[in-house]
């Protein structure tokens, strides 16, 4: 297979057709790159342009659809709902097949930079190609916008560019660029013009108010239509499905007494997200993508059952490149729910892991027994996840079904925070090696040195003790699980509460070594308790599980 990327940039143009089509037609000047969709809005003034093709044209792409979007649209004029930061306000690039999540992260690099040094566009990395924890989030990123970042970009150090000037572009402002899994764009549109409701709503569902898990989302209104809207991005789908955020929205409407006007998907979607749709809206059960007619087509195609023109004749799917792939082939962070998946595909969606196989083993402090531990404690919460959901996904299991959502919901949260805490247990282990590399010359170097050791080894403890904390709550929703899960599934249960129970003895022993080394006695001690707490409450859940395993004849 050759190497595919799509890019999906948004400009901050949704009012001028002339100007998006100009862009447009930049991106299409580049050999070996098909624009697959291109929408605007004029509320959010926004445009979204999706295209897709081998990496180096994809990066030469990218870079002249910022160039011209710098030429025609100028900051200092723009208005619109949707929050921004520049002319180009974002580029991210995601893995379609035959390229990692590194490789895109690389590309963001590479792009951004020239950005920077060609255009003088500072350019900030976000999502997984952030070089720092506090810009994965492209609403952290976007903090105050673009009249608010005018200011803080000269006068916040913390708000300097990775790459370009420390100026806002006179005309173009700043721009995002980064590497992510698969998103889909989602709003919902409300029967009401109150944006106060759709805002409460957007609270209440987001991921950032304790809401559904890698759910973005903001309240706006939209002018031409005169009706409020709840505008998401959902990060994962495989995590929360779209019609588990539709369903919330409605539930959510329904206390002010409103209604549903319509929904709209802007851009792409892949195609099990809408699988997962229908599947949901009939019950549909034992289902696989293997029963879509039109895929089992393109496969038999595509092993030589059947020609080419044959195929082409008897689906609706396009066989343009980059097009009919985006459904079937998910890399990255993207988790294949379905069971059916070829070797090649359950390969494909191993790259993250692969990766971080490949960094674990290398001959470097980091990531090390820490690290693995979270990604212990996000095998576990998927594996919790799975069961729960298989059972939910067979009607004759009548019991305890609210129960089972609230466990796979629960479940998906923890599993979202293990994958941060990984990144952030190697990044807490280079600060100890940062500050232990400070100049010790002088009673003053030695001093500040021996400060910010104290700082890191202290920093270097909370992480694995969040680890711990986490895996034992998680480990706390297995007895309802037992009580309420598909019995079959005993088995996957327990190999997550074994997980679980991993990340949380890998990180006691790596908080209790940090501790060694800190003088502040009432922080150990505090942290000694939590553990011994923790401890406590994990022994109680692993004797549940025991005697279940005893009554099912497994050992355990």
């Amino acid at each position: 297979m050759k190497p595919l990327v799509e890019c999906v940039p948004n400009f901050s143009e949704g009012r001028n057709p002339a100007v998006v089509a100009e862009i447009v037609s930049s991106i299409k000047s580049v050999p070996g790159v098909t624009v697959l969709d291109f929408s605007s809005d004029p509320s959010h003034n926004r445009s979204v342009v999706t295209f897709a093709g081998e990496p180096d044209a994809v990066e030469e792409a990218a870079f002249r659809a910022v160039k011209r979007a710098s030429e025609l649209i100028d900051m200092e004029k723009h208005t619109g709902e949707h929050p921004r930061i520049g002319a180009t306000d974002v580029v991210p690039f995601v893995p379609v097949q035959g390229v990692t999540m590194d490789y895109c992260v690389q590309m963001a690099r590479r792009v951004g930079k020239r950005i920077g040094d060609e255009l003088q566009i500072p350019v900030y990395l976000y999502a997984n190609a952030a070089t720092r924890p506090d810009r994965v989030r492209l609403p952290d990123v976007r903090r105050g916008e673009y009249e608010g970042l005018k200011t803080a970009i000269v006068e916040d150090p913390s708000r300097y560019p990775d790459f370009g000037p420390p100026r806002l572009h006179p005309k173009a402002g700043a721009t995002a660029v980064g590497a992510r899994p698969p998103l889909i764009a989602f709003n919902v549109n409300l029967d009401t013009p109150d944006v106060q409701i759709a805002r409460a709503i957007a609270r209440k569902i987001r991921e950032s108010s304790g809401g559904l898990p890698r759910v973005q989302a903001k309240g706006v209104f939209i002018a031409e239509l005169g009706v409020a809207q709840v505008t998401m991005n959902l990060l994962d789908y495989t995590v929360t499905p779209i019609h588990v955020v539709f369903d919330k929205i409605v539930e959510e409407a329904r206390q002010y007494g409103v209604g549903i006007r319509n929904s709209e998907l802007i851009g792409l979607c892949p195609l099990d997200a809408l699988l997962d749709v229908a599947m949901h809206a009939i019950k549909l059960t034992d289902f696989s993508r293997k029963r879509v007619l039109d895929l089992a087509i393109l496969e038999a195609a595509k092993a030589g059952d059947l020609s080419a023109q044959e195929s082409a004749a008897a689906t609706t799917i396009p066989l343009e490149p980059g097009t009919a792939e985006r459904g079937r082939v998910r890399t990255g962070e993207d988790v294949v729910t379905s069971k059916t998946r070829s070797l090649d595909e359950r390969r494909t969606g191993m790259t993250d892991l692969s990766q971080f196989i490949q960094d674990l083993r290398a001959p470097t402090g980091a990531p090390g027994g820490g690290a693995a531990s979270a990604v212990a404690g996000a095998l576990g919460c998927a594996l919790l996840e799975m069961v729960s959901g298989l059972t939910l996904s067979l009607p004759r299991f009548t019991e305890g079904r609210d129960r089972l959502a609230e466990i796979r919901s629960t479940a998906a949260q923890f599993e979202a925070a293990f994958r941060d805490l990984t990144a952030a247990d190697t990044d807490a282990y280079l600060q100890v090696e940062k500050a232990m590399k400070l100049p010790k010359n002088t009673p003053e170097e030695k001093a500040a040195r021996k400060e910010a050791m104290q700082q890191a080894f202290k920093e270097a403890t909370k992480v694995p003790l969040d680890v711990a904390t986490r895996a034992v709550e998680a480990l706390e929703l297995v007895p309802d699980l037992l009580k309420y899960g598909n019995p079959n599934a005993i088995t996957d249960v327990a190999v997550g509460a074994t997980f679980l129970e991993t990340a949380f003895r890998g990180a006691r022993m790596n908080a209790e070594i940090n501790l060694s080394s800190i003088k502040d006695e009432e922080f150990a001690r505090s942290c000694r308790d939590t553990l011994v707490a923790l401890g406590a409450r994990t022994e109680a859940v692993l004797s549940v599980l025991k005697t279940h395993l005893a009554q099912a004849g497994l050992s355990g």
